[in-house]
């Protein structure tokens, strides 16, 4: 494919494709790269599509693309960023604040994650991502009773790890 051929295509279809990967990714960032991505594997097998089955392959393939990324992600525990600037009207002590609550929320997951992985995986899918319980115990291959007391058990446990009183002074 030449290289004009392909600029025409990109300036054509970038946005298509971009809509595609932020509608399901809802991050702007992340959307740029699934673009990238798909582009770059137009550019280096879309000598073989027809002209007639260009869209329809970009915009499958951005699709399949986010929805892959996402999974990835999502089992990473990694979050997708807001769109906007979430810190736009905060004041200087305020971040230092969220920044010492960020770093105490990490804390306690990586604590939690090496007391037990399952509690772990409980926690940031039902009580952080508010994921259903029924399909993370159908994911877990556990009852959704066992689900609920394995969740009553880390919580707990984080109470009685992390209580509050414990740093007052």
């Amino acid at each position: 494919m030449k290289v004009s051929e392909f600029n025409e295509l990109y300036d054509r279809y970038y946005l298509m494709v971009m809509k595609t990967a932020f509608n399901i990714l809802q991050d702007y960032h992340y959307a740029q790269d699934i673009c990238q991505e798909v582009f770059t594997l137009f550019f280096l097998n879309g000598d073989s599509l027809q002209e007639k089955y260009i869209k329809p392959w970009l915009l499958v393939t951005a699709k399949h693309k986010a929805i892959d990324f996402q999974r990835k992600k999502f089992h990473k525990h990694e979050i997708c960023g807001e769109t906007r600037n979430p810190y736009a009207d905060v004041e200087f002590d305020d971040l230092e604040k969220e920044f010492i609550r960020k770093e105490f929320r990490k804390e306690v997951l990586a604590e939690l994650k090496e007391k037990d992985r399952q509690w772990y995986e409980i926690i940031v899918r039902v009580a952080a991502s508010g994921e259903k319980q029924k399909h993370v115990a159908s994911d877990l291959g556990i009852s959704l009773s066992n689900l609920r007391i394995k969740q009553h058990r880390a919580k707990q446990w984080l109470r009685d790890k992390f209580n509050p009183d414990d740093y007052s002074s």
